[in-house]
């Protein structure tokens, strides 16, 4: 744990007041998805933790397509933010038997050769592990996937994995229950204060007690902070996915990020898709897209008539103004925020440097650029 004069030092250390005065902080985690797990998981060894939450394994969690990657931005300093994410994913993994992830990586030609050729720029100057590879390789690389949508070239990313976001988040939740976690699932209906610091939870059944809270509930965060007038950037973005019956066979070996569609096969062996990363539009008539997009995935991939429809989710993704994570102080002492698209990639950073910032007020200093007071920065300019 971090010296507190060290801290101190940082200059995005969030005056609040550190955890490292009490032998064991009560802290409540309010959300149960992916980002809330992995924030609880870190906590528990140091912490009495409860997680309270009216879903277990998230709400948008379960609806996500859940890729795992750094690749997808064109922001250097977010890069090396979900890069880190990634490397702590395999250092989780080593520590929670059969995590749900599957490191598969990913071949990507949902752009542009322009934009492409762009993003290949980029990313080698910023030391990714990645290759272009031609229609050859590509052919050998998914060979089930039809020849006839195959481009010229792509690029792939050799780091990148997917993951069965709630099933991880179950996971993370069960492990750190063995810590000495708590599991509530109820609903969050307010905040208790004490001399204007938050001191606990209001549930329906009564109130909760804590040195702090973090808030992680996705789209639920901005009605949530919203009550203590903490105005919260966030929008809900719909996203449709279809899913296939599973399969025996291995169509997929890992993400595909085609033209306008998106692959990847689950650990069950269902074929999963959207039409974008973030799932598509589902427009006035979901079941209807459903069943367009499912026909395309079926005419994508050789032996694709074979596969089942089965069902399609539409998630809610919690996505902040400027598209990056919102996490930290809120500006109101002894509650934290932690909000963002995409959470599946990031949960694991996030868990890991929340949790320092929160038990001994080391902040590191990749948080100051995801905090929510920037909003309020820009707009006095």
């Amino acid at each position: 744990m971090a010296d507190q004069s060290q801290a101190l030092q940082s200059p995005f250390y969030s005056k609040e007041r550190s955890m490292d005065s009490l032998a064991s902080p009560n802290v409540v985690v309010i959300g149960g998805g992916i980002v809330g797990a992995s924030i609880a998981w870190h906590l528990a060894p140091e912490a009495n933790v409860t997680i309270i939450a009216q879903d277990i394994g998230g709400t948008a969690t379960p609806n996500s397509f859940a890729w795992l990657n750094a690749g997808s931005t064109d922001d250097e300093t977010y890069y090396k933010f979900r890069h880190r994410s990634l490397e702590h994913w395999h250092e989780i993994g080593d520590q929670v038997p059969d995590l749900a992830i599957h490191w598969g990586a990913s071949l990507n030609w949902n752009a542009s050769p322009e934009e492409l050729e762009e993003s290949e720029k980029n990313l080698t100057s910023w030391g990714y592990d990645l290759d272009r590879l031609q229609q050859l390789e590509i052919a050998e690389r998914e060979p089930f996937i039809e020849k006839r949508i195959l481009p010229e070239w792509a690029l792939y990313y050799a780091e990148e994995g997917a993951i069965e976001a709630h099933i991880a988040a179950r996971q993370l939740i069960a492990d750190a229950e063995t810590k000495g976690a708590k599991l509530l699932e109820s609903k969050v209906t307010g905040f208790c204060k004490t001399d204007g610091r938050v001191s606990g939870v209001m549930l329906p059944s009564g109130e909760v007690q804590a040195d702090h809270v973090v808030v992680a509930a996705g789209v639920g965060s901005v009605s949530l902070l919203a009550a203590e007038n903490i105005t919260l950037p966030v929008s809900s973005v719909a996203g449709l996915l279809v899913n296939s019956k599973p399969t025996k066979e291995k169509l997929l070996n890992g993400v595909v990020n085609a033209k306008e569609l998106h692959l990847r096969q689950t650990l069950d062996g269902t074929i999963r898709s959207g039409s974008e990363f973030s799932g598509g539009d589902p427009g006035d008539d979901p079941l209807k897209t459903a069943h367009e997009l499912f026909g395309k995935v079926q005419k994508s991939l050789v032996g694709g008539s074979k596969l089942k429809f089965d069902h399609y989710t539409v998630g809610h993704r919690p996505t902040p103004e400027d598209g990056l994570p919102i996490l930290g102080p809120t500006g109101l002492d002894g509650l934290t925020v932690a909000v963002m698209h995409s959470g599946v990639t990031n949960a694991a950073i996030v868990g890991q440097l929340l949790s320092k910032q929160i038990l001994n007020g080391e902040t590191d200093p990749a948080l100051g650029y995801f905090r929510l007071d920037r909003f309020a920065k820009r707009s006095k300019i």
